[in-house]
């Protein structure tokens, strides 16, 4: 994609290894908030008439001894990415909610073992994903299981976790999907677009605009249901040429409406 953005235009200003830590809405000489100032940790200012946010979002963590150590070496965040390198391996799905049913379900084709851990006493999914679970004979469901460690030498071997008795249980496996949620980047920007309740930006889903007059945002960082990397691109792309036609004062329509 930069190979590409490059060979578009010489001029396009890239800035890497950057991280914004402000953003503001600035007032114009009518005192309409338009313009947008971005400063960077290196003392940079840039200021520009539109913004486009995609700036992501992190997967909540289990912060337990090895998850770290082990993340991308058996510890992964993502079954739809990842769920087809554990053919015929025996995992661990952390979580009880949609997000955790549907990792289970993902690797109802590869694995050959799947745990289902939740720490509560009760699974949180909507009641037809939690009956395609229950229905596989791959998948066994551990309630009341709260994740203390994950063991392993340079892969991932095991997962120790504490019952509802408080006694410790091991279980000898060779991948953890964490899913457990996320945790959109907004903070940043909260005082300057609608967020919902979760901290997502509220969008246009059909343009990515926002709350805000000239700010557009695409990916895991709105409230767009689907967190997943090809769609995030899509929709990057969509929110950047809403913003050109924006900056240009263009009104645009689907090729559907032109008329000879």
């Amino acid at each position: 994609m930069e190979a590409h953005v490059r060979a578009y235009a010489d001029d396009i200003n890239i800035q890497t290894e950057k991280r914004v830590t402000e953003i503001k809405s600035v007032a114009c000489e009518d005192d309409r908030p338009c313009d947008f100032d971005v400063v960077t940790d290196a003392g940079d200012l840039y200021r520009g008439k539109a913004l486009s946010l995609a700036i992501g979002g992190r997967r909540r963590k289990l912060n337990v001894p090895g998850e770290q150590e082990f993340n991308g070496k058996g510890v992964v965040y993502c079954s739809t990415c990842d769920a087809p390198l554990f053919r015929d391996k025996t995992v661990a799905v952390v979580g009880g909610g949609n997000a955790g049913m549907e990792a289970v379900i993902d690797l109802f084709p590869y694995a050959k073992k799947i745990y289902l851990l939740q720490r509560s006493n009760i699974l949180k999914a909507d009641k037809g994903t939690q009956e395609k679970v229950r229905e596989n004979e791959k998948v066994e469901i551990l309630l009341n299981a709260r994740i203390k460690k994950i063991e392993g030498e340079t892969f991932i071997t095991g997962l120790i976790y504490e019952d509802v008795d408080g006694k410790e249980q091991k279980l000898d496996i060779e991948g953890v999907f964490v899913e457990i949620g996320s945790v959109p980047n907004s903070e940043i920007v909260k005082d300057i677009v609608e967020l919902d309740r979760y901290g997502q930006i509220k969008i246009d889903s059909k343009l990515g605009t926002t709350s805000h007059q000239g700010v557009f945002a695409a990916g895991d960082i709105t409230d767009d249901p689907y967190k997943q990397n090809n769609i995030s691109a899509g929709d990057g792309v969509k929110s950047a040429l809403a913003a050109y036609a924006y900056l240009q004062g263009l009104q645009k329509k689907s090729p559907a409406e032109e008329k000879e």
